[in-house]
């Protein structure tokens, strides 16, 4: 059986003619999975009762017990199967640890994306960036490609299910240096849910862009799909150890598997992109008169010969 093709490349040339911002998702469209799967998941799993006793009486860290000790208590009342509550505020040190521990755990093995659950993994992924024990995995491309559409003048911003101050500390501290200022702005889940239209249409309204100005790379389905009916574009990213994507997926977006190919798939990654308000890659009547001229004399000799 043939693997599904993606949509043609002169499709995806088109992909930023009229777009004055771009919303990247993270997980699978700038950074692989694996990176946070295989390292910010388990470094939480491995250091979250040891960080909690080294820091349990920073006030972050308190907002974000209490912030947990909420969401269990809500859950607990609308019984939610497999909730872990958290004692007051009252209960011994060891006790509430104990618990957040739990909460926490159980929260990752559901494979949950609750804002309150981020909020913590925030404050220890923070600790281990600032020790230097991790630094943010970005694909190659990814780098060169936002520094020069930043130059472009387009907008960048991020849109992930990690909180705010994660998605900072890991484009601040990425193997490829500081990326912090290509980026506008920041989105996590207090805007709301990414498989919800109505987070989309919040972005455009704060970031003051009409919608149809706006890309979003993803590479879930679901979440382009949101987009779109927001009044959005959306594009799937195509990465290595992403979830295949079906060939109604692949025909009914555009795809890339690297962000040059925003600029369509031809991009020379040797020669200069072209600037919006420039040459838009198109010879002049001279070029193409002194290949005409060049393709003739062939012929002319093929012929004598």
């Amino acid at each position: 059986m043939m693997a599904p093709n993606k949509r043609p490349a002169e499709e995806t040339e088109s992909l930023l003619i009229g777009v004055r911002s771009i919303v990247f998702d993270i997980e699978g469209t700038t950074t692989p999975i694996s990176f946070v799967k295989d390292t910010l998941f388990p470094y939480v799993r491995n250091n979250i009762e040891s960080y909690l006793n080294k820091n349990f009486d920073n006030p972050e860290v308190q907002k974000a017990i209490s912030a947990l000790r909420e969401q269990a208590a809500k859950e607990k009342s609308e019984t939610v199967e497999g909730v872990v509550e958290i004692p007051s505020s009252d209960a011994s040190k060891e006790d509430v640890i104990k618990a957040v521990v739990a909460n926490v755990q159980g929260q990752m093995d559901a494979d949950r994306k609750t804002t309150e659950l981020k909020n913590l993994q925030g404050l220890i992924w923070k600790d281990a960036y600032e020790s230097k024990e991790i630094k943010g995995e970005l694909f190659e491309d990814v780098a060169p490609m936002l520094k020069m559409l930043a130059e472009e003048g387009l907008q960048l911003y991020v849109y992930s299910s990690g909180s705010v101050e994660s998605q900072k500390l890991l484009f601040a501290n990425s193997v490829q240096g500081d990326l912090s200022d290509v980026f506008s702005g920041y989105f996590d889940t207090t805007t709301g849910s990414k498989t919800d239209s109505a987070s989309y249409k919040k972005i455009a309204a704060e970031i003051k862009v009409e919608p149809n100005s706006i890309l979003f790379l993803t590479d879930i389905p679901q979440e382009a799909e949101a987009a779109v009916t927001a009044g959005l574009r959306s594009a799937l990213v195509i990465r290595p150890g992403n979830v295949e994507l079906t060939d109604e997926h692949l025909q009914n977006f555009a795809c890339i598997e690297r962000f040059d190919e925003l600029y369509g798939e031809e991009y020379d990654e040797d020669d200069d992109i072209k600037r919006f308000a420039g040459d838009n890659g198109e010879q002049d009547d001279n070029e193409e008169e002194e290949e005409e001229e060049e393709e003739e004399g062939e012929e002319e000799e093929g012929d004598d010969a």
